[in-house]
């Protein structure tokens, strides 16, 4: 008897401390979402830069469209450092054979399918330096630069990096796209291999003509990055509009800051607070 109790005793203890413990790891997680969460003063500069209209709510159009203006922002910003390591002959500007030679020297040593990719890929590159190049002087200067590597804040160059990714996915060559070619399931995967509920879904929300196929239309959502932040937008949105207004107000915001800190739009607010230095 006295060796069950002492048994009896020792299983409560270590129940016990495993409670303990998880209490303690729930703690540390509500520590954690509290140390990220947005500052009152984030959160004021944010909505202030949101709300366009100045109506004192912001919706998820105001917010798109003002993270398309950041979109360039932080283009136009990140182009001062990429020129800096790829202009070789240090004139401020980037030079179509700079580019491409960067390009040779990230696919140094590769075997010859990576070579042959190479070359395909130098084409879509011409064509996509000779669209951000707007002044048509053979040059990108600092404002043309991130184009190329942010096809997203040029239309001309999304469209060719829509249609490169067209290219390689479409294998019937119907200049559209099965849910498998999307997702890339290649022959190897094999006849079993099937989507996951996310990536159907996912697909759905793409396919705005709901006619099973992507169209090139429909891809430039995804090449752009809209369809993820416009999805983290209304996610936002879901957690903070309590009146179902589909409109946020700052009052709202900041009643919901430690549940948006657990969502994926707490990464579109951080690089957009710090790029304004909030």
């Amino acid at each position: 008897m006295a060796k069950l109790a002492a048994a009896l005793l020792l299983a409560l203890v270590s129940v016990q401390h495993v409670l303990s413990m998880e209490d303690e790891e729930d703690v540390m997680d509500d520590q954690d979402i509290e140390e990220e969460a947005m500052t009152a003063v984030q959160l004021k500069g944010l909505f202030s830069k949101f709300d366009a209209n100045k109506d004192g709510v912001a919706t998820v159009q105001e917010i798109m469209a003002f993270a398309h203006q950041m979109s360039k922002a932080i283009a136009e910003k990140d182009a001062q450092s990429i020129i800096e390591e790829i202009d070789t002959n240090k004139d401020g500007k980037l030079s179509l054979d700079e580019h491409l030679s960067d390009l040779a020297n990230q696919a140094d040593g590769g075997d010859d399918e990576e070579m042959k990719e190479l070359e395909k890929r130098k084409v879509t590159e011409t064509a996509k330096f000779q669209a951000a190049d707007e002044n048509g002087d053979g040059f990108l200067h600092p404002k043309e630069i991130g184009a190329l590597f942010f096809p997203e804040v040029n239309a001309k160059v999304l469209a060719i990096s829509v249609q490169a990714t067209m290219d390689m996915k479409d294998k019937d060559g119907d200049a559209k796209l099965t849910p498998k070619e999307f997702w890339e399931f290649g022959e190897e995967g094999g006849a079993d291999e099937e989507l996951t509920e996310e990536e159907i879904q996912d697909f759905q929300k793409l396919d705005k003509d709901g006619d099973g196929l992507l169209n090139a239309a429909e891809l430039t959502a995804w090449e752009s990055g809209s369809f993820h932040t416009e999805g983290a937008m209304l996610k936002l949105m879901e957690i903070a509009d309590k009146n179902g207004d589909m409109a946020a107000t700052l009052e709202e915001l900041e009643n919901a800051r430690e549940e948006i800190a657990a969502s994926d739009a707490q990464y579109h607010l951080i690089e957009w607070a710090e790029h304004h230095e909030l």
